[in-house]
């Protein structure tokens, strides 16, 4: 583009934008810009509306647009027109409503009101800055890559250009690309910044925080802290194109928008070393903004920390404000917690420490940190480990630097608060405080000063200053010269005498302890007994180590009696202290120390359980101490201790381990240890003993446990118990803690005392029954008890059966007194873990009866009130229940069968109602069910029988258990029963049976018809365990008693089925069967589902509903019988055919074997009539043929590895038992009503034989064929030539063997076919299918074995030559012969002298081949194939059979004539090119002249069109000839019937047409000059022909008859001369005139018309076209043939000739020349040309398209008068031609009328 170029581009306005004007394409957000062309203004003005009400739903900014840019008057403001302050108006409103729809970019509504402002103020060409602001926080979606579509920025000095890479594939703009040109360009960086100032400007005065706003921060800031964070260097003029905004973020109001600013800040402070001047303005400015918004005050402190932590320089000036800061102290102590503050407190410190000093009591009385309290200063500046040091130095430093002494001393006592400061930090941090002040102090003046800043300071005795030794106290105590620490202990002593307690600490006393442990220790003065007591104000020295047992032991004290804490450290220094007063103490009160009630030997134990180490050594020094002053009665254990120290100083549980008993100690020993542990028992026996003392010796002595460890305990346990009753206040923590300690000593080794002591048993069954919980993590006392009660405690009891009984009930009670979880739980593991006796638990559930004593009357009645009244003194349910729960899961129960009697007494009473019991029975009979279920289960777990010793028969009461299925409704409580009995079934397999039939007839009426997996589970278990039980009773053998039983069984199946759910049916019975045998009695439940089917059907009335139930039964019954074996299913078959046999032909009526009543159990005829016998036999029947012939068994029999010979022989036998004793039943009932039903089951038994004959070997099938072919019936003969069939359609293939066989049967089929007459003639039918299994036979092996075929032929063609023969038969042998002649080839000559002369003399006889199609078709299919086998045998009957090809299918939609016309076409086909040219045209030649006359000549010309390439061209003349003399049929032979005439003419043409398609170019000219020439002369009504073949071979050829087309150009202009009426009265045509003249025109027309279509090589010419143009024009003039034959010429074939024409032209002039002829045509006074005229005209601009705007100038005239037209069709024609018109050119043409 030149540089001119881009200045105007540049200067243009978007109003001048010629796209504007246009509607081919419309911007659009919504829609296809096409399709948003065609959409009017008033429904994107509807769209915008709908959105703004939208949004005004969402946020009521948007109201004030309502009236300008959404207003009824921007419908019709067209801005492009307006002047430049109304567009500045629009700008300004345009864009403060893109930047409030900012925050609302993404919803549907905001894109409805961008589309309506798309659309009307074309926004993306004005507001283009403006509606990418709207978008650029959505860069990432695909609604902003549509908003870059619309702009126009293909301009490289477009400034966004760099988007235009996103317009084409439409992707979002990625983020690295966004900040990459963030950081890149500049002005991008600002326009993002000004996006964010815009959009607050925009919502100024609508919304107080700016909530909706929060997209633009989030994207403002991620935006530029990510360019900053890319960006390599950032720059000044980076800085200073950020720091306006910066400033204006810090200043801002807006939470949001302070928060982005913020991050920038920090990314900046962290990108960039700024100037100090810069950094204390930011500083100054976040501090400034701090007190504005004190919401975001960490994040203020936190940008605050991150500036002054990256800039080494500057932040003076926030100081002040921060110290106005309300909530900093409060702040920085939130944020030390998760973060690093140090940067920020290194800046604040020195100020505030220098504000501190050099504040007056008037000064700087607003700075909040000078005034803040003690505490929030020490948490804040303290906490901080970095700070310990920096603080000190810094506070003391600044000391130096605030002037001299006086000063200090007087400034320092007016800060109070500094000094309370210094004193809590130096009591914490004293470490960091003498590294501080060792390495700092140097000079004399500093040491002075020194020492006034360290009278600040707790510490600062110890920091005093030695007067002989120049140094300080502490320094003293550890320097290196003895007399030194001399002296320093004198003065310590002096100033502890004085009172100087708190100057010197008792922190001291580890230092003290370290000179008194020296070597030289006799040099050391010893401290004055006077002086150490005076200094802890206890003057007794028994009561100073109680006191100090107080505080070695009260660390582990958890409660606060005493409102004192001893920590470690404290426990640590009194044991330190305790060694060293243990050393110094006299021998007399060393005694006293060491006696057995001193409490000093047991607390220190208790220290040495201590979890800290350095407690543990402490304790060991002070026990070491107490050891080396004398004997104690404590020294065994002492020894060991002291032995062990190592150990017990690296593990504290060790300790439990140095006080058990061990097996190495001699008895002496062994005495002696026990005697001292027994004195610690005492002592925690003890009341005056601390709980928590008495707890954590009983840790120490963990493993010492036996009866006499507990018996001393339980004056301990009893006291306690006394203390948790209810009226009593709860026990303290340690005390509650101290009794889960007695209560462990309940163990296997103690067991003993529970089994003599009635105390011991009573404490711990009140401990049992004690459920208070004084504290939340401690259990009770009776959890802990509870789990106390493990398995080696209950059997240690084993010898004392009552002991267990009452821990048992106890247990019990408390499992049902109880309403806690917890307790029920711990009591269900107690009892799990224990080894129970079952008598024990039979006990409890039903108590023992007590004996029998004599009693008067009235006792007795009093006695059975009582009785009444208690339930019979029965346990209650609640607790048996408890009880049957808790045994459902115990698996260590002994003597489980003393269970049973109990169970069963429960059951029993289960099922009496009492009047006043309204319990809940049927769970709780669920329960003992299942514990009488899993007795079973432990007496036998494999199912055998049980020793009647161990569990009596009789004592399981199977009729109860029936009973109970009775009685009850639940069908959980009947699976839990039958799951025992199935269970009990293995092991009282007598007592089960005989409740075998309630038990399933129950079962059928119930548990088989709900749905569900336990259930279904139930019936299976059941089925499982009683049916093998009783099989085993009957020794396995299936006789006639089993037989009865199981069926009664299967009964109960069956009828239960159709209620059973039906995914269950087939699992229930397929378990049924396999647990049965299915060898055995598969056939029988297969024979009661089909009586209950023929029962059932009987009550239903619709057919269809029997079809249907029938399908689906017997589809079910398929299934169940493929989940067996295919022996089982044969085996089943061959009985239910043996059933069958044994059934009568009807019902009778006389008495009946055993057997035969067994068998009535399956289907008894006397209680069935003779309909349901019949249909009972036809569905058994039909069953079989079914099963044969699925699927599903003919799989399974392929997968069969085993040999099925024996099986499939026996089923043929019975099969044909079967058909024989059918067959005669046909005879015999062939007069009666019964006859049909008997030939329909005759026919399903054939079916049944016919599937057996599919499974049987071939070698057996041949066999069995041949003896059923020489059966006496004929019915049965022709079913064995059925089967016969059947396998010979198979196609299997045949060794020579089976070849050899097969041909055996020949002889016997040819006996059959030549039966024809006499007694013993063969019926018809069974001679045809005699036939057809030869023809079978030819087909299968007659290639193999041709020979064997011969008389076969010579039988066929005898029948055939027969005149008076039956037709079936005829036709049924052509097949035969058909078959054979193709099979035999060669060796089929010497019979067509007599073969095809029978054939042709069948296919003559009209009135036959007329009645009998398929005789028909069995005769061509005979000529069809000997034509296609022999073809050069056939010269002399080749006219006959080129005549009888003449035959076409009738229109009748059978099979036969479908397949007729296929053998026709066949023949044919076969003639043409099987035979040579020579031999067929003059043979063809002869058939044409005869067959002329009676019009058949389209079956005679078939054999040419068919003829191959190279014969066509060897024979072309003699083809021309044939043709010539075939297209004169028109001339010759027309006679009026002009229909026939062209169907006839049409068969020639298409056979030409076929010929000259094979043709090249260079044989095809002569031929077309040659047809050419010869419509020329003779008649005219060649000219129909020629021309009508000359549009056939354009609409063929296509582009290639282009090449032709040039001589007829003059001819189709004189035709259209000659036949146009308004130019001639003469007519071409003598008859039928006007009709034949229309005719040709439309070949004319239409030939004219390809002609143009195909036109590739510029065929019209000037000449050319001028010479067609006006006669092709005048023929809208041309009336010839009536107004009908005028319109149908005019619409179908002059238009389209004409608009064709047009487009071949391609030349402006001569359109120019065309249109105007058309339009005079125009004003033509018939109104019916000046239709048609329009009509033209409309087609011309259609195909002109666009290039008809040339013409349009002087069209508009003719149609401006046309709309005046005096004819109403024409008036509306023209409207519609406009409208037309309009639509093609795309411009309005109203106008211009």
């Amino acid at each position: 583009m030149t540089s001119l170029a881009q200045q105007l581009k540049r200067l243009a306005l978007p109003q001048s934008d010629p796209n504007l004007l246009t509607r081919r394409e419309v911007a659009s957000l919504l829609f296809d810009p096409k399709d948003a062309a065609s959409m009017d203004r008033s429904t994107f003005y509807a769209l915008g509306c709908t959105g703004l009400e939208e949004l005004l739903g969402i946020e009521p900014a948007f109201l004030e647009f309502q009236d300008t840019l959404f207003s009824r008057a921007s419908l019709t403001l067209e801005r492009s027109v307006q002047s430049k302050e109304v567009n500045e108006k629009l700008d300004a409103g345009v864009s403060l409503f893109l930047a409030r729809l900012c925050p609302y970019f993404l919803l549907k509504p905001a894109h409805k009101c961008i589309e309506w402002l798309l659309h009307r103020f074309h926004i993306q060409l004005y507001n283009s800055e403006s509606l990418l602001a709207c978008a650029l926080p959505y860069h990432d979606t695909n609604v902003f890559v549509r908003v870059v579509q619309l702009l126009r920025i293909k301009d490289a000095t477009n400034r966004w250009n760099w988007l235009q890479g996103l317009q084409k594939p439409g992707v979002p703009l990625s983020r690295g690309t966004l900040i990459t040109h963030c950081h890149s360009d500049l002005s991008f960086m600002d326009f993002i910044c000004s996006l964010v100032t815009k959009s607050i400007q925009a919502y100024a005065g609508h919304s107080g925080s700016c909530s909706q706003l929060r997209v633009i921060f989030s994207f403002y800031a991620s935006t530029i802290v990510a360019a900053l964070d890319a960006v390599d260097a950032v720059s000044d003029t980076i800085i200073a194109k950020l720091l306006p905004y910066v400033n204006k973020g810090l200043k801002s109001a807006l939470t949001d928008y302070k928060a982005a600013t913020y991050m920038i800040v920090c990314q900046l402070a962290v990108k960039v070393v700024m100037e100090a001047s810069l950094v204390d303005t930011l500083a100054a400015h976040v501090a400034k903004s701090l007190l504005r918004a004190p919401v975001l005050a960490r994040e203020g402190v936190g940008c605050l920390t991150v500036l002054l932590q990256n800039q080494k320089e500057g932040a003076a000036g926030a100081f002040e404000r921060l110290g106005s800061m309300p909530a900093l102290a409060s702040t920085l102590q939130a944020m030390a917690v998760a973060h690093d503050v140090t940067p920020l407190l290194r800046y604040l410190l020195p100020h505030l420490i220098h504000a501190a000093f050099t504040c007056s009591s008037g000064e700087n009385g607003n700075h909040r940190l000078v005034h803040t309290t003690d505490s929030d200063m020490e948490i804040v500046f303290i906490q901080q480990y970095v700070l310990k040091r920096s603080f000190y130095y810094l506070l003391f430093f600044t000391c130096l630097a605030s002037g001299p002494c006086p000063v200090l001393a007087e400034r320092v006592s007016i800060s109070i608060s500094i000094s309370r400061v210094f004193v809590s930090v130096s009591v914490r941090y004293c470490a960091a405080l003498d590294a501080v002040l060792a390495a700092h102090v140097s000079s004399s003046e500093q040491k002075h000063l020194f020492h006034r800043f360290l009278s600040l300071s707790t510490s600062s005795g110890k920091y005093q200053i030695m007067g002989d030794s120049d140094t300080s106290l502490l320094l003293s105590l550890k320097h290196p010269q003895p007399s030194v620490r001399v002296s320093a202990l004198e003065h310590l002593m002096d100033a502890t005498a004085s009172g100087q307690v708190r100057a010197a600490r008792l922190t001291s006393c580890s230092h003290l302890a370290q000179v008194r442990s020296e070597p030289r220790r006799r040099s050391v003065p010893i401290w004055p007994r006077s002086v150490l007591m005076s200094s802890v104000h206890l003057p007794e020295p028994a009561m100073l180590f109680r006191f100090l047992c107080l505080l070695w032991g009260y660390g582990s004290n958890h409660g606060d009696q005493l409102d004192v804490k001893v920590g470690a450290v404290l426990q640590t220094q009194a044991l330190y202290m305790g060694g060293a007063l243990l050393n110094a103490t006299p021998p007399a009160l060393m005694q006293e120390l060491l006696a057995a009630h001193s409490p000093v030997f047991p607390s220190l134990l208790c220290c040495l359980t201590s979890p800290l180490r350095e407690v543990r050594r402490a304790g060991l020094a002070a026990l070491q101490s107490l050891s080396a002053a004398g004997a104690s009665p404590f020294q065994p254990i002492t020894e060991r201790l002291l032995k062990t120290s190592e150990e017990i100083l690296a593990d504290p549980s060790y300790l439990s381990q140095v006080t058990a008993e061990p097996q190495t100690l001699i008895h002496s020993q062994q005495k002696k240890l026990e005697a001292s542990l027994h004195l610690l028992l005492q002592s925690v026996q003890t009341p005056c003993c601390p709980s928590y003392s008495a707890g954590g010796l009983l840790r120490a002595l963990s493993l010492v446990n036996g009866p006499s460890v507990l018996s001393r305990l339980l004056p301990v346990l009893d006291r306690l118990l006394e203390q948790s009753g209810p009226d009593a206040p709860s026990l303290l923590r340690a005390e509650a803690q101290l009794v889960q300690l007695i209560l462990g000593k309940f163990s296997e080794a103690s067991a003993p005392l529970l089994a003599e002591d009635h105390n011991c048993l009573d404490l711990f069954v009140r401990a049992l029954r004690s459920s208070a919980q004084p504290h939340a993590d401690i259990p009770s006392c009776q959890i802990t008890a509870l789990e106390q009660m493990t398995k080696p405690l209950f059997s240690a009891l084993g010898d004392t059966a009552a002991v267990q009984q009452k821990l048992l009930a106890v247990m019990f009670d408390v499992l049902v007194e109880s309403r806690s979880p917890l307790v029920a739980n711990t009591v269900s593991s107690a009892f799990k873990g224990i080894a129970v006796d079952a008598q024990l638990v039979a006990n409890e559930l039903a108590p023992p009866e007590k004996p029998k004593v004599s009693v008067t009357v009235q006792q007795s009645r009093r006695s059975r009130m009582t009785q009444r009244f208690t339930h019979g003194g029965a346990v209650p349910w609640r607790r048996v229940t408890l009880i049957l729960e808790l045994l459902q899961h115990k698996k260590k129960l002994q003597r489980a069968q003393t269970l049973v009697p109990a169970l069963f007494s429960l059951l029993a009473r289960s099922l009496e109602v009492c009047p006043g019991d309204h319990t809940n029975m049927e769970y709780t009979k669920q329960l003992l069910l299942s514990c009488l279920l899993n007795v079973l289960h432990k007496l036998s777990p494999d199912g055998s029988a049980v020793a009647t010793d161990v569990l009596d028969e009789e004592k399981f009461s199977v009729e109860l258990v029936v009973q109970v299925i009775r009685a009850s409704d639940m069908p959980q409580t009947h699976h839990h029963a039958l799951l025992l009995l199935g269970a009990a079934a293995a092991i009282f397999p007598e007592k089960v049976l005989h409740n075998i039939m309630p038990i399933f007839t129950f079962m059928g009426a119930n548990i088989m018809r709900l749905d569900d997996a336990y259930s279904f589970r139930v019936i299976d278990r059941t089925v499982q365990m009683v049916i093998p039980a009783l099989i085993q009773l009957s020794d396995g053998s299936a006789s006639s008693p089993l037989v009865a039983v199981v069926t009664r069984i299967m009964h109960v199946f069956a009828d239960a089925l159709p209620h059973v759910p039906e995914h269950r049916r087939l699992p229930i019975l397929r378990q049924l069967v396999t647990t049965l045998g299915p060898a055995h009695f598969l056939w029988v439940l297969m024979l009661l589902l089909f009586k209950l089917h023929a029962t059932q059907s009987a009550a239903q009335s619709a057919a269809s509903d029997k079809d249907e139930a029938l399908e689906k039964d017997v589809d079910f019954w398929i299934s169940l019988c493929c989940e067996f074996s295919v022996n089982d299913q044969l085996t089943s078959i061959i009985n239910i055919l043996n059933f069958l046999l044994q059934l009568p032909d009807d019902t009778p009526k006389r008495k009946k074997s055993p057997e035969e009543e067994v068998l009535d159990l399956i289907f008894s005829p006397e209680a069935h009539s003779s309909k349901e016998l019949r249909h009972f036999k036809f569905l058994s029947v039909c069953f079989m043929a079914q099963l044969l012939g699925s699927s599903s068994f003919i799989g399974k029999v392929r997968q069969t590895d085993e040999s099925l010979q024996s099986l499939q022989q026996r089923l043929l036998e019975e099969i044909l038992r079967y058909v024989h004793s059918v067959a005669r039943c046909v005879e015999n009932s062939a007069d009666k009503p019964t006859a049909k039903f008997w030939r329909v089951l005759l026919n399903k038994t054939y079916d049944v034989l016919d599937k057996v004959n599919s499974l049987l070997p071939t070698d057996t099938f041949i066999t069995v064929m041949r003896g059923l072919m020489g059966n006496d019936l004929p019915s049965v003969r022709r079913k064995a030539m059925e089967l016969l069939n059947n396998k010979l359609t198979q196609r299997t293939p045949w060794d020579d063997s089976q070849v050899s066989v097969l041909l055996q049967l020949t002889d016997d089929l040819l006996s059959i076919v030549g039966k024809r007459g006499g007694a013993d003639a063969e019926p018809a039918i069974n001679r045809q299918t005699a036939l057809y299994s030869l023809k079978l036979l030819c087909r299968g092996v007659g290639s193999q074995r041709r020979d064997a075929f011969g008389p076969v032929l010579l039988r066929a063609v005898d029948i055939v030559a027969a005149g008076d023969e039956d037709r079936n038969v005829t036709g049924s042998a052509l097949l035969c012969v058909a078959e054979l002649v193709g099979t035999l080839k060669a060796l089929a000559i010497p019979q067509l002298p007599r073969l095809m002369p029978a054939v042709l003399q069948a296919l003559t006889d009209r009135k036959e081949l007329l009645t009998n199609e398929i005789y028909l078709l069995s005769a061509v299919t005979a000529l069809q194939r000997v034509t296609e086998t022999l073809p050069h045998f056939i010269s002399p009957y080749l006219d006959d059979v080129c005549r009888l090809t003449r035959f076409v299918a009738s229109p009748s939609p059978s099979s036969a004539a479908s397949q007729l016309a296929v053998r026709l076409a066949s023949l044919r086909s076969t003639l043409a090119t099987a035979l040579p040219p020579r031999v067929l045209l003059p043979t063809v030649a002869r058939c044409y002249s005869s067959m002329v006359l009676d019009r058949k000549v389209r079956q005679s010309l078939q054999h040419i069109g068919q003829m191959e390439k190279e014969p066509l061209s060897f024979h072309q003349s003699e083809l021309t000839s044939f043709f010539l003399s075939a297209l004169d049929f028109r001339a010759q032979h027309c006679q009026g019937d002009l229909k026939k005439t062209a169907e006839i003419e049409g068969c020639v043409i298409d056979c030409l047409i076929a010929m000259v398609m094979k043709l090249s170019e260079v044989t095809f000219r002569p031929l077309f000059f040659k047809l050419l020439d010869w419509s020329k002369s003779g008649s005219t009504e060649r000219l129909l022909t020629f021309y009508r073949l000359s549009d056939f071979i354009a609409e063929r050829l296509k582009g290639l008859f282009v090449l032709f087309a040039g001589n007829l150009v003059k001819p189709f202009a004189d035709l259209l001369r000659q036949t146009n009426g308004s130019q001639t009265d003469a007519l071409l045509f003598e008859s039928c005139g006007e009709e034949k003249v229309s005719l040709l025109l439309s070949f004319v027309l239409d030939c004219l018309q390809k002609i143009f279509l195909f036109d590739t090589q510029r065929f019209l010419s000037r000449e050319r076209a001028d010479a067609l143009l006006t006669p092709l024009v005048d023929q809208l003039e041309n009336s010839v043939g009536g107004q009908q034959a005028y319109e149908q010429r005019v619409t179908q074939h002059l238009v389209p000739c004409v608009g064709q024409f047009s487009v071949a032209l391609a030349d402006d002039a001569l359109w120019k020349t065309l249109n105007y002829q058309i339009l005079l045509k125009t004003r033509h006074a018939d109104s019916k040309v000046r239709f048609s005229a329009l009509v033209m005209l409309m087609e011309l601009a259609s195909k002109l398209k666009e290039n008809y705007m040339v013409l349009l100038p002087e069209t508009i005239p003719f149609l401006a008068e046309l709309m005046e037209d005096e004819c109403e069709e024409v008036e509306q024609q023209v409207q519609k031609v406009v409208q037309e018109m309009e639509n093609i050119l795309g411009e309005p043409l109203q106008s211009y009328f």
